[in-house]
């Protein structure tokens, strides 16, 4: 039984298209489609059948395609916008096409985290194998725990709330700090 809580959300564009076919073989050897939902936003092109040196290759029938429209750079907050709008789940795993998975997904890790941002009412988790943000974005380790790995939080200072890791967020809070033609 799925998931109708959390879902995945795969961000890109047209112009990206190259990078999709290892982002959707990162799903299909990685992501168990039948617990989280999985949504796929670009901007026109449909998705079709692929041939990857002579192998034929169409992405999984259970990924939902969001058709969000062409728009100039700065209309990236716009197709961002669109495609959250469009997703019914309360919290959604946001990353983007070229974020490829490369280890067998981890339900129980994924629902303590929801679980975890529910207890302690928290808008977002960035999910990170190392910290590889500029010098402004500043963590702090807390007192929590979630399968072994420490907690963090955002320290004072310049942090960016909408960065291009991996992040849970909760639908509700990322929508309200979207604004219009931002790129």
């Amino acid at each position: 039984m799925k998931n109708k809580d959390l879902s995945l959300l795969v961000h890109t564009c047209d112009p990206y298209e190259s990078f999709w076919l290892p982002m959707l073989f990162s799903l299909d050897f990685y992501w168990d489609y039948d617990l989280f939902h999985v949504y796929f936003a670009n901007e026109e092109k449909p998705f079709g059948e692929y041939d990857f040196k002579g192998y034929k290759y169409s992405p999984d029938s259970r990924i939902t395609q969001i058709l969000t429209g062409k728009t100039d750079k700065n209309g990236f907050s716009d197709r961002f916008i669109n495609a959250i709008e469009q997703i019914p789940s309360k919290w959604i795993i946001y990353i983007q096409e070229d974020m490829w998975i490369r280890s067998k997904l981890n339900k129980e890790l994924l629902e303590d985290l929801v679980n975890f941002a529910e207890e302690k009412e928290a808008d977002s988790i960035k999910i990170h194998s190392k910290l590889f943000y500029w010098d402004e974005y500043r963590l702090e380790p807390t007192d929590h725990f979630i399968q072994g790995q420490r907690v963090l939080k955002y320290s004072e200072g310049n942090n960016y709330l909408l960065s291009h890791g991996a992040t849970i967020w909760r639908k509700d809070y990322i929508l309200k700090y979207q604004k219009c033609g931002e790129d």
